[in-house]
């Protein structure tokens, strides 16, 4: 896909409609500051430097979740990273909403109200923003992370307006092209953690080029090993009562390739007992990875080209269970500061741990989406980046 940028337009004294994720992190009813505002700032700022006049639309949560709250708090952080005052305007496609557009003035910029509080972002053909959108002059997509979603705000204003990517979107954009099997002929590896093991399995595709690796970790390393037939005792009872059994037959038909699979070898129980796959199963949780498995993962970097890391190897926000993948991050630090590989991984819990634990940070992209990261990796449709090729007619 080829996508026009701030780079291809004059938006001076244009009513710009941007739509960014600054969705973040809430502990108790307070919005948290996260990388997602800085990287959606460097856009505004860019804009209103340019004497844009831009309408920020975003969201924050789903309905019935804890997390879903209005954008009144992300419009003060947002301030903060622009250092100019973004003003919050608690509606969208109401009075309210237009008379803020109306008196917005060049080099300003408003946040309009969370955009999942309307229907409008997932009923499409009755959808205000058909006739909404049109009061603008030009549509930036800056929201990579909702791109493989069907949502109003996504989708809609690209049918109308003159549309670009933002800088946000265009970084990530570069950053996955390397990850385009058509382009490198290298070794890539795959690590991957934590428990969102529904949205790894697309990725097992990469397997077909011989040369590549996946190392399984966390809740996916102990399924393919249940599904090995070791007993991991309590630990096979968690993944049972968590539903990660219904899995189990899918993963079956990746035994074609398992010699391109590095799993756990040993652990590190709760009670900080180090045992090997001999001694299961575990009376305990599995908490990390045992040494003999950071070092057969970490002689694997040493002849990887490219290297994709998502999820922790462990409980790493513990200190005690850090060290696996404290040491994998620091090893894929510095093959990437010796630019002896490409480096991308996936934000949330490893951003925490690079900065908790003061790993240096010369990794060559680090994502700040989810979903919309591994899909795009496994060749899913991406219906926002489809959207905004075709508007991207400027």
């Amino acid at each position: 896909m080829k996508f026009k940028t701030l780079d291809d337009v004059d938006v001076e004294e244009q009513m710009v409609l941007l739509r960014v994720d600054i969705n973040a992190p809430v502990v108790n009813g307070r919005v948290l500051d996260s990388p997602r505002f800085s990287a959606s700032a460097e856009t505004i700022k860019e804009l209103l430097k340019k004497k844009a006049m831009v309408a920020i639309l975003a969201h924050q949560g789903r309905k019935g979740d804890k997390d879903f709250l209005p954008l009144d708090q992300h419009a003060e952080i947002l301030s903060k990273h622009v250092r100019q005052g973004v003003k919050y305007v608690d509606d969208l496609f109401g009075d309210h909403a237009l008379e803020a557009l109306d008196a917005l003035k060049k080099g300003q910029a408003i946040l309009l109200k969370n955009v999942r509080e309307f229907d409008d972002e997932t009923k499409l053909q009755e959808s205000r923003y058909h006739g909404w959108c049109k009061l603008f002059d030009l549509y930036v997509n800056d929201a990579f992370s909702v791109c493989h979603r069907k949502q109003g705000s996504v989708v809609i204003p690209p049918q109308y307006l003159p549309s670009v990517a933002g800088r946000s979107l265009e970084k990530e954009l570069k950053a996955l092209d390397h990850f385009d099997l058509s382009k490198w002929k290298g070794k890539g590896v795959f690590i991957l953690g934590g428990a969102k093991v529904d949205d790894y399995l697309p990725l097992f595709k990469f397997l077909e080029r011989k040369k590549n690796v996946v190392v399984a970790s966390g809740v996916l390393g102990n399924l393919f090993l249940v599904e090995k037939g070791y007993g991991l005792g309590y630990e096979k009872q968690w993944l049972e009562k968590e539903g990660y059994g219904k899995l189990l037959p899918e993963l079956k038909k990746f035994k074609k390739y398992s010699k391109q699979m590095l799993l756990p070898e040993d652990f590190v129980l709760k009670n900080r007992r180090e045992v090997s796959l001999e001694d299961a199963p575990y009376q305990e949780k599995i908490m990390d990875l045992g040494k003999k498995s950071i070092e057969c993962i970490l002689q694997e970097l040493e002849n990887a080209d490219i290297i994709f890391m998502k999820g922790p190897l462990g409980f790493a926000e513990i200190p005690e269970f850090s060290y696996g993948t404290v040491e994998v991050l620091k090893r894929i630090s510095q093959l990437t500061k010796e630019k002896k590989i490409f480096s991308l991984l996936g934000g949330g819990h490893l951003s925490t741990a690079i900065e908790e634990y003061k790993i240096p940070d010369n990794f060559s992209y680090t994502s700040l989406s989810g979903g919309a990261l591994i899909a795009y990796l496994s060749g899913e449709k991406m219906p926002g980046l489809e959207a905004l090729e075709k508007g991207t007619r400027c």
